[in-house]
């Protein structure tokens, strides 16, 4: 079994003990992830892809001799690590435990003895290369989640033997947002002084993890950290601002600190895109909670007209679907029909592709109105691919004119055409309807 994926299994459960941030800017280290828990499973770990830390316990015990623990936890280390670099086949139970008591041993050390076992690590002259640098990784993650501070300042005095950039770059997001949250002046301070030594490992997703933490206690704080760490791609780091915002005050607060982030901005087409993309981010934010919540926080937060149409075109079909039939009535009747047209298609186009029978059950419940005839129209479209006639059944209960003919000109173009039979009940119907 190589080095690389036994140790590289160990680390990944005590990724997942401490929590690793699940952002957009962590993308390579969830794939990462994900190849881990394939290759663990081939290798006959039984690791949970969504608890790989198992049973593991973390714990605070505290040591009569601290120093004299870390360095034994160091000896026992190396050793196991060589063990893992000579083994064949299918690892045992035992050593599956063995693996788990480690990463159990190691989250309950505190920084000063981490330091030591990572000194050891480095003097060993029996280590890999390669296993040097996954075991000094792993000792520094298991501090991110209580010592976050402290994971980067072990991380910088390790940093001229960590060549993993992908590894080392999460590291240092992870660690900037967790100290972030309690002390976000200090974390910025530390990627100042940080950012020239380390370019390649301070880059903007690590700086993006910054604004992530410090958005959770201080969005307003947020948004000007953004012109203050020069990010190029502003728009990801307001991503990252509007869904730090877990609760209904955090984003009444986030609104709050997104339209003074607006109002000082000076271009006004990139104000215009800014806006309905962060509201849009802020309406799958809202989803998440239910339409019983979401709407009552929504009666509160006093959106513009403006603000209301990103909203709208911000849901998908996934952060709603167990309420969707509410959330686009909401959407009919806070925005006007020309502006709400749109989105209100596109979520009943998706829903009737993914439960068209359950859309169909709303659509008959629905009382007749521009919601209704925008939904009939998309309604009609997508499922006249698998049932034309019943898709003629409702185009035709919209009113004459624009709209019906508009549908049933889309049923012909999606009606079934792979069989002579099929070919002929479609030009049936487009003769029977004067479709040319």
């Amino acid at each position: 079994m190589k080095i690389s994926i036994a140790l590289s299994i160990l680390i990944l459960a005590a990724a997942a003990a401490v929590g690793w941030r699940d952002d957009k800017h962590l993308v390579a280290v969830r794939h990462i992830h994900s190849e881990l828990v394939v290759q663990a499973a081939n290798l006959g770990f039984s690791i949970d892809p969504k608890n790989p830390a198992g049973p593991v316990r973390v714990t605070k015990h505290e040591r009569e001799n601290r120093d004299a623990a870390a360095k034994l936890t160091a000896a026992e280390f190396i050793a196991f690590a060589k063990e893992m670099e000579a083994m064949e086949g299918q690892p045992s139970d035992a050593t599956q435990k063995r693996v788990l008591d480690f990463i159990d041993k190691m989250m309950s050390m505190d920084p000063a003895q981490l330091k030591i076992i990572i000194a050891e690590v480095r003097a060993s002259k029996d280590l890999k290369d390669e296993t040097r640098q996954q075991l000094i990784s792993f000792s520094i993650m298991t501090l991110i989640n209580d010592h976050p501070q402290a994971a980067l300042a072990i991380f910088t005095e390790s940093s001229d033997i960590l060549k993993d950039g992908q590894m080392g770059g999460a590291v240092i997001s992870s660690a900037l947002a967790k100290w972030a949250k309690e002390d976000p002046m200090a974390a910025l301070d530390w990627v100042r002084k940080n950012s020239e030594k380390f370019p390649d490992l301070v880059t903007e997703d690590a700086k993006r993890g910054l604004i992530s933490g410090a958005a959770a206690s201080d969005p307003k704080l947020a948004f000007q950290l953004i012109g203050e760490l020069g990010l190029k791609d502003s728009s990801s780091s307001i991503d990252a601002i509007i869904r730090a915002a877990k609760t209904p005050e955090d984003r009444t607060a986030t609104l709050s600190a997104l339209r003074d982030h607006l109002a000082g901005m000076k271009d006004e087409d990139a104000r215009v895109e800014v806006q309905r993309n962060a509201v849009g981010e802020l309406a799958r934010s809202v989803a998440n909670d239910g339409f019983e919540v979401g709407s009552k926080w929504l009666e509160n937060a006093d959106l513009t007209p403006a603000e209301l149409t990103g909203f709208a075109s911000g849901f998908n079909y996934n952060s709603i679907d167990k309420d969707i039939g509410q959330w686009i009535g909401w959407i009919g009747e806070k925005i006007p029909a020309e502006k709400s047209a749109g989105s209100i298609a596109n979520l009943v186009s998706i829903w009737t592709r993914n439960d068209y029978e359950a859309a169909g059950k709303w659509l008959g419940s629905t009382a007749d109105g521009p919601v209704k005839n925008a939904s009939i129209r998309a309604y009609t479209e997508a499922v006249a691919k698998y049932e034309p006639e019943t898709a003629v059944q409702w185009a035709l209960t919209l009113p004459a004119g624009k709209d019906r003919d508009g549908a049933l000109l889309n049923i012909y173009r999606n009606w079934p055409k792979d069989d002579p039979a099929a070919q002929a009940a479609a030009e049936a119907f487009a003769k029977a309807n004067g479709i040319k």
